[in-house]
């Protein structure tokens, strides 16, 4: 076999880190050699990237930026069924061959890593990935360490009401068999895992229910995750839906005053109080020397979270840095976009126990001007 692969990534795994292959041929020594890999979904060849070989022989390939082009986020806020991620987790093939040619001027062929005239056939396993972080500084390998809640929400310490949206996605070793869904006073919800990753509702809205529960508790496989009900209040509450680090929906809300700006820009011209285009030029003072045209809207939003611990204040990060963030409101979620470029974790490590953000969000369609 002319190929070998020494090196691969396990999966699945995320598409933010670096997924690397490490492949070797015994004919590296041939006029203009390189290594082809291959990606491919469903037999459709997506992208072919070819490489010279490195000091020591040896190709070194990383498609996870390819990858991840691929992957977009399942939108399924509103499911009231356990759902299998369709868009968010996808499966590929990686494929390795080589070409050369018989001099330094000859054209090269391509064969398929086998010593076979062709496209690349050296398989490997398929790469399951999605868009999951990998922290570099993690200290042990780029690979993703799995989890079975894909959420670094905190245990406790978070609140819903009765009229809003939550989903809680889980991943399946193939350990797991089920996950509880517990509304006091109220009823229970249990849902059969599939193996991989699986997305569970549950907010009262997700199952139609009615019942005025005080607490929901979510058990997974012995851990728990555990909501209250929100306390009434005459502020406008305000709720975000969110991609995680693990490329997977999270949502956060609360009660507090809203501030909100609405910045207009306009163009205008300006033209005589005479009509120098008509018949004759009557006196008019409806006639408008000055007119604004183009007029644009930017309406923008502050919010101030409540007061949070250090795990939550962790948590929300992912919020402020997520690269797709919804408003609910009502039945819809709403496109934003945060406007902060930066936000202070701490101010002083010594005395300080909580932890409050201020956010600035715009829509991320604007109001269509005049």
């Amino acid at each position: 076999m002319a190929i070998s692969v020494s090196q691969q990534p396990s999966y699945p795994n995320a598409t933010y880190t670096h997924l690397l292959y490490s492949i070797s041929s015994t004919e590296s020594g041939q006029p203009q050699f390189q290594y082809v890999m291959d990606i491919k979904q469903g037999g459709t060849r997506l992208a072919r990237i070819k490489q010279y070989p490195n000091p020591n022989a040896v190709g070194i390939f990383d498609p996870a930026r390819i990858l991840n082009d691929y992957i977009e986020y399942d939108e399924n806020w509103k499911t009231s069924t356990l759902h299998t991620p369709v868009s968010s987790v996808q499966s590929f093939d990686i494929l390795f061959g080589e070409e050369y040619g018989t001099s330094v001027s000859s054209s090269v062929t391509l064969y398929d890593g086998n010593g076979n005239p062709g496209n690349p056939g050296i398989a490997t396993t398929p790469a399951e990935v999605f868009g999951a972080v990998v922290d570099p500084n993690n200290g042990s390998s780029f690979n993703w360490q799995a989890q079975d809640v894909l959420s670094n929400r905190p245990s406790t310490g978070l609140n819903l009401t009765y009229d809003e949206y939550e989903t809680l996605s889980i991943y399946n070793d193939g350990t797991l068999t089920n996950a509880t869904v517990n509304y006091n006073p109220g009823s229970t919800s249990t849902y059969g895992l599939a193996n991989g990753f699986n997305t569970i509702p549950i907010g009262s809205k997700n199952i139609g229910s009615p019942a005025q529960w005080n607490q929901i508790v979510v058990t997974v496989d012995g851990q728990t995750v555990t909501y209250t009900k929100s306390e009434d209040c005459n502020y406008e509450r305000i709720r975000f839906a969110f991609i995680n680090k693990f490329g997977f929906y999270d949502y956060y809300g609360f009660n507090l005053p809203i501030a909100k700006t609405t910045n207009m820009s306009r163009q205008g011209l300006t033209r005589p109080m005479v009509n120098y285009s008509g018949v004759t030029a009557v006196y008019n003072n409806r006639r408008r020397g000055q007119d604004w045209y183009n007029i644009q809207y930017t309406d923008s939003v502050s919010v101030s979270t409540p007061f949070v611990d250090q795990s939550e204040a962790e948590w929300l990060r992912e919020m402020l840095e997520s690269p797709s963030i919804y408003l609910q409101e009502g039945d819809k979620f709403i496109p934003i976009v945060i406007t902060d470029s930066s936000y202070t974790h701490n101010t002083n490590k010594r005395s300080q126990k909580t932890f409050q953000y201020d956010i600035t969000f715009e829509y991320a369609n604007n109001r269509i001007g005049r």
